[in-house]
């Protein structure tokens, strides 16, 4: 069969599922047998013909999925004592995207927006659904189709959400004038622009201590775990490239290298699918989870824990690990460029164990139950 043939049928099989299952029925489990067997080897760019399938019906079945309206009231306040509630701000997101979707139709452009957290939110967490620590930025990622308008100035999609997004904050105990800053803009070879963010930077704002509000828009990426992978993956690259660490510490300032260090674990955690930690590694991380509750704001503190990561060879070990999964090339085959290579068209391979974890993640984080055993 025909790789377009075959992904056609596959297609119309997932929406024959679809019409006939019941709401929260698991689309990839109803057809992943069939699937795999028929697709499983056909390859399709740098993944098989089945993960694209698995990739595209996770995808849908995220559209299908019930959407819990954002409630006008709750006994659960989403910030307290500058901590935010994590779930209640998803919740939050889907619904203003969900609200803006319906607007931008109405103006006549055709777009789906995806959304989520950007950063490391997956560990600094205490078992009632806050941030261990003080909040101290608001980055939402909106992931969307090559038509979401945006310009150099915001566009029709700021328009619409920044205000209803501050209004939100500002009911909630964060309150700020709508005076936003657009910044960060990202382009293809064209020059055509591809990414733009908004900020609202708040008044205890520093470089140190950096407290801002800030709403990432990309149409160069489709969903939220695009995005996050994609920003990981350089990340990892930098880190990889990095042969002198006695200058990165001296170069480095902490606070970056707290956030480096803090969006490493995240990676760790989002490709548990791909790369299966050692014994050591496994024990640092969980040392390091213990530091951000306070520790690691000491510069000795996170240069200890990243010269561990280095000894242990933490770094080169995933970077070649995703290089394999994503590329096909083994360790030491030859130089491997994710920003050239791999992030301008990540494989599902990559993706699958992205998206599975934050659908774990998220699904533990709703905010109308008392939560036990979060992750931490």
């Amino acid at each position: 069969m025909q790789p377009g043939a075959a992904l056609r049928s596959f297609i119309d099989d997932v929406m024959a599922t679809v019409a006939v299952r019941p709401s929260g029925t698991d689309l990839w489990e109803e057809i992943r047998a069939d699937c795999e067997r028929v697709c499983s080897g056909v390859s399709l760019g740098k993944s098989t013909l089945a993960q694209a399938i698995e990739w595209e019906t996770l995808k849908l079945q995220t559209r299908l999925a019930p959407v819990e309206a954002w409630p006008s009231s709750n006994a659960i306040p989403l910030f307290r004592n500058r901590h935010v509630h994590v779930g209640l701000l998803i919740r939050l997101w889907r619904a203003l995207a969900l609200e803006t979707e319906a607007w931008l139709a109405d103006q006549g452009y055709e777009t789906l927006l995806d959304v989520g957290p950007w950063g490391g939110f997956n560990f600094v967490l205490e078992p009632d659904g806050y941030t261990r620590m003080p909040f101290a930025r608001l980055t939402l990622a909106v992931g969307g189709l090559p038509t979401t308008p945006l310009h150099e100035q915001g566009g029709p999609l700021f328009d619409y959400l920044l205000p209803r997004y501050r209004a939100e904050l500002g009911a909630a105990g964060v309150a700020f004038p709508d005076v936003w800053t657009y910044q960060f803009p990202k382009r293809d070879s064209t020059g055509r622009l591809l990414e733009i963010s908004g900020t609202h930077y708040l008044p205890t704002h520093s470089y140190d201590r950096r407290t801002f509000v800030k709403v990432r828009a990309s149409r160069a990426c489709e969903t939220v775990e695009e995005i996050a992978l994609r920003d990981f993956l350089i990340l990892l690259e930098r880190l990889q490239f990095t042969s002198d660490w006695v200058v990165y510490r001296e170069q480095t300032k902490d606070v970056d290298a707290r956030f480096d260090l803090q969006d490493f674990i995240s990676l760790n955690h989002m490709v548990e699918g791909i790369y299966q930690r050692s014994a050591a590694e496994d024990r640092l991380l969980h040392e390091i989870k213990d530091a951000f509750r306070g520790a690691i704001r000491a510069p000795q503190v996170v240069h200890h824990y990243l010269g561990q990561i280095v000894k242990l060879r933490w770094v080169e070990n995933l970077y070649w690990a995703l290089a394999d999964a994503a590329l096909g090339v083994r360790r030491y085959q030859r130089m491997v460029s994710f920003d050239r290579e791999v992030c301008p068209r990540i494989p599902p391979r990559l993706l699958i164990p992205v998206r599975r974890h934050l659908e774990t993640y998220h699904g533990r984080l709703d905010p109308f139950d008392q939560p036990s055993g979060l992750p931490c």
